[in-house]
């Protein structure tokens, strides 16, 4: 009897060659990522000897590597990490390795992954992955597998010991949102429909995790409606039976604003461990609500459920972004005004970015307005944090500029110390408040990459102005 022997399957998350937003909070060794690990789980080990490679934890280096002993590369790939995904894939298959991407961006351009790539998964994996494997150990890759949105049921619960490694840990509960806002991929790629976890399986993967902290991954944890309202509260009662079992973490989710109005579910959230939100607030401009088409943020008051919420122990960190063309000139000044004035624990200030698989990409790209199409190299700048759509109502620079004199606003050494000890004092909470500082002081850390952006703008600014002589 011949026993076929076992092939290997090599996961990588790339990193950009420049450190940015997107990088550090994905893949930046704090938190792992979890669609390779999902992927690791649903490969049998009896036919396959998997390696996860991890780019925010260190560098690959191709050159190092015997590709000889790979049957096949899977490469996972925001917008931001295509070109550092595309370097990597080209080189293995310049060594005869079968190299496929997939991720957001890929699904958003596969034909553009097809020129580094053998074949590109599009959308979810997990339904098309087995078949994946089953055609490379065929020798016949499709160019393109189309995944299915697939009941989380499906969906395993990780054990793999690196796990073990990262700072903070990693959960999914939920997939996709009815919403569909503008600037926003979450319901092209994951659909409109959410579709939740078991509760059973969630309570086991939180049971898994060793980290103290970890972050719920759902694009809004309470979901839509009625039923999203009591799913949640049904997790968060499970989630506080496992406390009481000796299993006590800390979380943090993000959410719409409109869960500071639920009293009951705050209170559980809170008994569950959930120390920190995120509402992804967006704008204080009515305006820019209805042009990114954001309708869940015009439901009830922005202050008042910042401040609920923090009353039931919960900081809240208020998500904006800049650049809209509804943007008044004092929008930043507005929102430094916002923020100090509802006494939101931490913020998170984002240039609005379109990327590919957006109703805001298609339309601006239409119209010629961005700023850097060098594609694929240029996809590195789009990261939530380089200007790369032409400003309707400033030049970037002034954007980037004032975005920086915003965020020193906030996180000034006093603003920091003041809005901190506010925080303990709303939230009742140690923990809250750390998790809200730690945050802010992220901001104040980038005031370097504020530096260097600008410098940038100052140097396109001028270029642009010789050229026009």
């Amino acid at each position: 009897m011949i026993v076929e022997s076992k092939k290997r399957l090599l996961l990588i998350q790339p990193v950009p060659a420049s450190k940015d937003i997107i990088s550090k909070a994905t893949v930046g060794g704090k938190l792992y990522p979890l669609g390779l690990f999902i992927l690791d789980a649903l490969t049998p080990k009896e036919e396959w000897d998997v390696e996860i490679v991890d780019e925010g934890r260190k560098r690959f280096d191709i050159k190092r590597v015997n590709t000889e002993t790979f049957s096949l590369v899977g490469i996972n790939s925001w917008t931001n990490q295509a070109p550092r995904a595309y370097e990597i894939a080209d080189a293995f298959r310049q060594q005869g390795v079968p190299v496929i991407l997939g991720g957001p961006h890929p699904s958003a351009r596969p034909e553009e992954a097809l020129r580094y790539a053998d074949s590109v998964c599009i959308g979810e994996a997990e339904s098309v992955w087995a078949r994946i494997l089953a055609n490379v150990r065929s020798g016949g890759l499709q160019q393109i597998y189309q995944g299915d949105r697939i009941p989380l049921e499906q969906v395993p619960i990780l054990r793999h010991p690196l796990r073990d490694k990262y700072a903070y840990g990693l959960i999914q509960t939920a997939r996709g949102c009815p919403h569909n806002c503008d600037f926003c991929s979450v319901t092209s790629t994951n659909g409109a429909v959410i579709r939740y976890r078991p509760i059973a399986d969630v309570v086991e993967e939180f049971r898994n995790i060793k980290q103290k902290f970890v972050l719920v991954a759902d694009d809004n944890f309470i979901g839509s409606g009625r039923v999203g309202q009591t799913r949640a509260l049904d997790l968060c009662k499970a989630l506080v039976d496992l406390r009481q079992q000796g299993v006590r973490k800390f979380w943090g989710t993000q959410a719409t604003q409109n869960l500071g109005q639920d009293d009951e579910l705050l209170e559980w959230m809170h008994k569950a461990g959930c120390r920190i939100v995120l509402f992804g607030l967006e704008s204080v401009n009515r305006q820019v609500i209805d042009e990114i088409d954001k309708g869940i943020n015009t439901m009830g008051d922005y202050k008042m459920h910042i401040q609920n919420t923090q009353r039931h122990g919960i900081a809240v960190i208020g998500s904006f972004i800049f650049g809209s063309d509804s943007d008044s000139p004092n929008v930043f000044d507005d929102t430094v005004r916002f923020i100090e004035d509802s006494r939101a624990a931490a913020q998170n200030l984002n240039i609005l970015c379109p990327l590919p698989g957006t109703r805001l990409f298609d339309r601006v790209s239409q119209a010629g307005r961005l700023r850097y199409t060098n594609f694929p190299e240029d996809w590195e700048k789009y990261n939530l944090k380089q200007v790369v759509l032409e400003p309707k109502n400033c030049s970037p620079l002034d954007l980037y500029i004032k975005r920086r004199e915003a965020e020193y606003q906030l996180n000034n050494k006093f603003s920091l110390l003041k809005r901190t000890i506010r925080t303990f004092w709303e939230t009742r909470s140690l923990y809250a408040a750390g998790m809200a500082l730690f945050w802010n002081l992220g901001g104040s850390l980038r005031m370097r990459d504020y530096r260097d952006q600008i410098k940038l703008l100052e140097e396109e600014t001028e270029m642009i102005a010789s050229n026009m002589v």
